[in-house]
């Protein structure tokens, strides 16, 4: 951007990262009219495979996030806001570098390292003057959290924690916060990414719901519990034709709304966290001058198209919440619904209403001047990659699918067919609109870097 003066390479990985950059005059200027010395607190709460219409603010009657639709009606809500990789890791990754997981290595979960040479924001962030902390699970492969943050509490194994444990450990930190650094707190929600371990423990075929729950507190099956079965055979070969999805096939349509009933507890579980550290955040000195934002690494399939878990690119497991708050500098309870959000877009987001520049590299785009209620120009797609062979590119009217080596795409009309249940591209006289979306992923992929990943160990 004109007048910034950009951190280099070099400087960044010189000895403790480097001398922070200086940020351009508007940038000075936002961040003194919020205190002498003080640049906006920043806190990014996540939680882990919430599917973007799991709140009831959005819609969904059969659970109840009053804290979460709190945050709807106190900021602006993106509706059409999308993982840049719907799998844990590479979600991640995406969001803490701003480069999709072809760029930073985080193709699949576990085994695939970030590259060391790319910089994350805890590391981005505490080179341009601010603390940086983190509480919860991390799960950023072949990078230690410490390397790049204050860790609040140790957890276990990737980082995990209960909920209340990171609740409590985020709360502290608001109501006790002090020093002359603005701070950029990351909060990383373990819920309901558990539906997994339900999943598992109910995997096979069940005579009667467990736990007393009624049939009619059952919710019901989903519009989209059916799908169209010309699907890419990539998909096929590593869903349909898996171990648990042939148990699962065999379940009895009570058995898919127990699993929808599930969901919505973990969801509400992890909503009631999210409020504690809101009324900390609220009663704490910072409110006012604290940049929040909410999203989730990816969705889950929830019993729709008869899926389960993440790694796809149906709505459930690509579409994320993503909501932002910023007391008096962005609009109250407004519901957007044109603009397509990538998980790219939180480093560039975030860096601007820091007054600092993006990481080196960064794809996404930042989203303050929407927020601010600035007329912008935006992107006519986005780009979705999910295991490692498969690209979703979506523009405001449809979805395109594909996997290398896989002659069968998928493409939906997302106006008349929210639920995806009929694939147009085995329909035949869309042609047109498949080579559109192919141009679309040849002119995002000449923008990357594709160096030679291997996995660990």
């Amino acid at each position: 951007m004109k007048g910034r003066k950009s951190v280099s390479r070099r400087d960044f990985f010189g000895k403790a990262f480097g001398a922070a950059s200086a940020g351009c005059a508007a940038a000075k200027a936002f961040a003194s009219s919020l205190g002498p010395g003080k640049g906006p607190n920043i806190v990014f709460i996540h939680t882990d495979q919430q599917y973007g219409g799991a709140l009831s603010a959005h819609g969904d009657e059969f659970l109840s996030t009053p804290n979460l639709d709190r945050l709807v009606s106190e900021g602006v809500d993106f509706r059409r806001s999308y993982s840049a990789n719907p799998v844990c890791c590479p979600s991640r990754a995406c969001w803490y570098t701003g480069r999709p997981s072809t760029e930073n290595g985080v193709i699949m979960n576990d085994r695939w390292p970030l590259l060391r040479d790319i910089p994350d924001l805890g590391q981005w962030f505490r080179a341009n003057g601010y603390r940086s902390v983190y509480v919860g699970k991390w799960h950023v492969t072949g990078r230690n959290v410490r390397e790049s943050f204050d860790v609040l509490t140790e957890g276990h194994g990737i980082g995990e924690h209960g909920d209340a444990a990171i609740a409590r450990a985020a709360e502290g930190f608001l109501r006790n916060a002090g020093g002359d650094k603005p701070f950029f707190l990351n909060i990383g929600f373990l819920q309901p990414h558990d539906i997994c371990y339900w999943l598992f423990r109910n995997t096979l075929p069940l005579e009667e719901c467990p736990y007393g729950v009624a049939d009619e507190e059952l919710p019901p099956l989903y519009d989209n519990w059916a799908y169209d079965p010309r699907e890419p055979e990539f998909f096929r070969q590593h869903w349909r034709d898996s171990g648990a999805a042939l148990h699962m096939a065999q379940w009895k349509p009570w058995q898919w709304r127990y699993y929808r009933w599930a969901y919505a507890r973990h969801v509400e579980m992890v909503d009631a966290h999210i409020g504690r550290v809101i009324d900390a955040l609220d009663d704490s000195p910072f409110a006012d001058n604290t940049l929040l934002v909410f999203s989730s690494d990816h969705g889950d399939g929830m019993g729709r198209h008869r899926m389960f878990s993440k790694m796809f690119f149906y709505e459930e497991a690509a579409h994320v919440p993503f909501i932002v708050r910023f007391p008096e500098r962005v609009e109250r309870g407004l519901q957007d619904d044109e603009h397509l959000v990538s998980g790219l877009d939180l480093a560039p987001t975030l860096c601007d209403f820091a007054g600092i520049d993006a990481p080196p590299k960064a794809r996404g785009r930042s989203l303050r001047p929407i927020l601010e209620g600035r007329e912008t120009p935006w992107r006519e797609y986005l780009v979705s990659e999910a295991h490692r062979r498969g690209r979703m590119v979506r523009t405001p009217d449809y979805k395109w699918i594909t996997y290398e080596g896989s002659p069968t795409e998928q493409l939906f009309d997302m106006r008349a067919d929210a639920g995806e249940q009929l694939n147009l591209a085995a329909e035949g006289g869309r042609e047109d609109v498949i080579a559109d979306h192919r141009r679309m992923l040849e002119e995002w992929d000449r923008l990357l870097e594709h160096p030679e990943l291997t996995p660990a160990g």
